[in-house]
């Protein structure tokens, strides 16, 4: 699959990403000047010491804070419980960086013929163009086995050309230094972003550990006449091998800021690299790559071996077409999977690992209240396990600080997080004490990212890695959540204060808040939680408190309740929202991505689920839009669903005026638009896509459940599913024609074919057919 254009890059949002988890890249394809944007997953500011914002400053105050709160709300006094929760907020999260450009320049006129590509099969971008008689070939990767970009000029046809190398970084200060065919740069980061009046401000500081050191090195090789520093003349052939290191060293390890020791770090490898050779480095790369990549595999029936990216973008906005959109789209997603997150790196940020700001938008953060989690939604069915370590391995990280802001700001034991985090594990509530609570006021982040604690077991079966890694996470937050909760007059209990994130509702005064108790967001959350601590220990065969307190608390937390327009209730009585279209739908946790809401089980929940959407709309940002999306499809609403999504695949409108929030779409380059770009989006339209094919929730495995009309025939090789099992899976005109499930011998599935619910046993051979299916789906809307 390649994803083609007829022209280079004019804006970010046009380039091509290219990464191996650690290194990021966004290839521009120019030919005169050809510019690589280069990013390393560890450039935040910030320093271990930023963890906890101003959580020092505080002293012993933070309970008697939060009872004040508490005792406003019992009132009803939403203003003074709002200026209670003033007085919790400890600060701002680091933002993510940019380091620097590599740009490749040469002396020749404007291109004549010319086409770039990003090669979805090898993950290579790949320019070809014609230009003052010589017909040329730019390649390039980012590798994983050789921690390195590498760029590769031929000249196919024609004379040798003259240019050079030049390295640039936005950042103030850094320093280029020049040697034989050698090149470096020296990059201090901010220490801070700061905050003044609502406006953000890069802060330098020059302390020694203040803030992350970088370097970047390039190695130039080449077969023209021998030039000084980075430049070439009369070259027919040029690989440039890009590497780069920093201080970082762990969220809480103290920043060396040796330069030097750097730089010899990167040299090192570039060197190395150089010496492979263009040819060996490119087998090493796709090598490990294809390893992950060919995993799996989605055929909606059409064509898409190579398309041209802006034309499909508007055939399937004009003809509705989803189907071979659908197909690259879902590609991608699993592409940029594999190329922002591996095995030791950082999580994912709003951007992936892609950013050119020094201001980012929303610093690109790791925003907890869902973006965060949407990244990572499709990376276990999807076939990539292994993508998903470096949010789990974060979450040990976050827990940790997270234990620090559960005893000193609200006096419980646990570990508590709030809705902004960093990769230094920053915890408290964001703000400077004048923030909206709908932000800064919503301790529940833990018990939303450790469902990914819990799906990973759903996932793998793998005991150990559930007792070694997860269970502590998972207690821990189950322990302070436990301790946050209240006992409300009639016996259930609730959380106090409460917020659903970032909406507000109408107050009688004509204002609005978003300060209140027991959302049901909050209260679907916990049950969350507390079941997944209960199941979790029943399969360890651990018992203690926290497990016998859990379980008792999920007896006693109100389940969704219906409101009397029809909707799921987003607040514990019924109150008019202050945005009735609001781009968040927390409310509708427990149908996805909880599983407390099941459409073949839950029937009047699930339409009221549905008139909540219905009455929403689809026009949203970017990743609201994809959540949207996965809603309608779990629920089983095909044509809401399909139709969700083409809103989602429609190009935006103006690339250099996207619009305010809710004119979602897709950059040139595929990125999803909030507006502007967030990642998000991505990985929420791949869930998405996979869950209108095949579902595994609640003990059963859903073939077809919410397949557009239009996509009739088709296949999939390779889904995993919940209870450690994997399909290949076969239908033609919307009915399954042939499926094998892949497991241990022994185990034992419920599988809904058609209109059958069966239940499939894996023989020895650890492969089982499907039968045939010979009706559609029937669908409960």
């Amino acid at each position: 699959m390649k994803l083609g254009y007829d022209q280079p890059a004019t804006r970010w949002t046009e380039a091509l990403p290219l990464g191996n988890g650690r290194l990021g890249a966004m290839a521009f394809g120019g030919t005169s000047q050809s510019r690589y944007q280069i990013n390393d997953d560890t450039c935040w500011t910030g320093n271990a010491g930023t963890a906890h914002g101003r959580l020092d400053e505080l002293g012993s105050t933070g309970p008697s804070h939060l009872a004040k709160v508490r005792d406003a709300l019992e009132r009803g006094d939403i203003k003074g419980a709002t200026e209670g929760e003033y007085r919790l907020q400890m600060g701002w999260s680091q933002a993510y960086q940019p380091l620097a450009d590599v740009w490749l320049e040469s002396d020749e006129p404007a291109a004549g013929t010319y086409r770039r590509w990003l090669d979805l099969d090898t993950a290579t971008c790949v320019i070809e163009w014609t230009a003052g008689g010589r017909r040329q070939q730019e390649r390039s990767w980012v590798s994983a086995p050789d921690g390195a970009l590498i760029i590769e000029r031929l000249v196919l046809d024609g004379p040798g050309i003259d240019g050079g190398v030049v390295l640039t970084s936005p950042h103030a200060g850094a320093q280029c230094e020049l040697a034989h065919q050698t090149g470096s740069l020296n990059v201090r980061l901010p220490s801070s972003i700061g905050r003044e009046q609502n406006t953000q401000r890069v802060i330098y500081d020059p302390a020694p550990g203040a803030s992350v050191t970088a370097a970047v090195v390039v190695q130039l090789n080449h077969d023209g006449r021998p030039e000084r520093g980075l430049t070439f003349t009369a070259a027919r052939r040029i690989l440039l091998v890009v590497t780069s290191a920093t201080d970082f060293a762990g969220a809480r390890e103290v920043l060396h800021g040796e330069a030097a020791r750097m730089l010899a770090d990167a040299e090192t490898r570039a060197q190395t690299a150089a010496t492979l050779g263009s040819a060996e480095l490119h087998r090493r790369h796709v090598a490990d790559y294809t390893a992950l990549s060919d995993r799996m595999r989605l055929d909606l029936g059409v064509n898409t071996d190579e398309v041209d990216v802006n034309s499909l973008l508007s055939k399937t906005s004009n003809d509705c077409d989803s189907r071979a959109l659908a197909t690259v789209i879902f590609a991608y997603g699993r592409y940029l999977t594999i190329a922002a997150s591996r095995p030791g790196s950082r999580a994912m940020n709003l951007q992936g690992i892609w950013n050119e700001n020094l201001l980012p938008p929303w610093r690109s953060n790791y925003t907890t209240n869902i973006n965060l989690q949407m990244n990572y939604w499709p990376t276990e069915a999807i076939g990539l396990p292994e993508c998903h370590e470096p949010l789990l391995d974060w979450l040990g990280e976050l827990a940790s600080s997270g234990a620090r802001t559960a005893r000193e700001l609200y006096g419980m034991p646990g570990w508590t997080a709030h809705h902004n985090s960093d990769i230094w594990g920053f915890s408290v509530p964001a703000g400077d004490g004048d923030f909206d609570p709908v932000w800064s006021m919503w301790p529940l982040a833990g018990a939303w990212l450790c469902r990914h604690l819990w799906e990973r077991w759903e996932y793998s079966q793998d005991d150990r890695e559930l007792r070694d890694r997860s269970w502590p996470i998972l207690r821990g937050a189950a322990e302070f959540a436990l301790h946050w909760i209240v006992e409300n007059q009639d016996g259930t209990v609730g959380t106090s204060p409460s917020t659903s994130p970032e909406n507000h509702f109408m107050l009688n005064d004509g204002t609005s808040s978003g300060l209140t108790t027991s959302t049901t967001s909050d209260l679907a959350m916990l049950r969350d939680l507390f079941a997944s601590v209960v199941q979790c220990s029943a399969v360890l065969g651990i018992s203690d408190d926290v497990t016998e307190a859990a379980q008792a608390a999920l007896d006693r937390i109100p389940t969704e309740r219906i409101t009397a327009t029809g909707r799921l209730a987003e607040w514990s009585e019924d109150l008019s929202d202050a945005d009735p279209k609001h781009r968040h739908q927390s409310h509708l946790y427990g149908v996805m991505p909880g599983e407390g809401v099941l459409a073949w089980r839950d029937f009047e929940l699930a339409a009221a689920a549905l008139r909540s959407l219905d009455d929403r709309g689809d026009r949203t940002t970017g990743w609201s839009l994809a959540w949207r999306t996965l809603l309608r499809a779990r629920l089983r609403d095909v044509n809401a669903a399909h139709e969700a999504l083409l809103a989602f695949l429609a190009p935006v409108p103006d690339p250099d005026n996207p619009g305010p929030s809710g004119t979602a779409g897709l950059y040139a380059n595929l990125f999803c638009a909030h507006p502007p770009f967030q990642i998000d989006g991505n990985f929420g339209i791949t869930a998405a896509i996979l869950e209108m094919i095949v579902q595994s929730h609640g003990g059963r495995i859903a073939l077809l459940p919410a397949l557009p009309r239009s996509w009739g025939t088709g296949h999939v090789r390779g889904v995993r599913l919940r209870g450690g099992v994997s399909l290949d899976l076969e239908w033609e005109n919307g009915i399954v024609r042939c499926g094998t499930l892949h497991s241990s011998p022994g185990a034992s599935f419920v599988v809904e074919v058609g209109n059958e619910t069966l239940r499939i046993e894996i023989p020895q051979t650890g492969h089982a057919s499907i039968p045939v299916s010979k009706h559609p789906v029937i669908r409960p809307f």
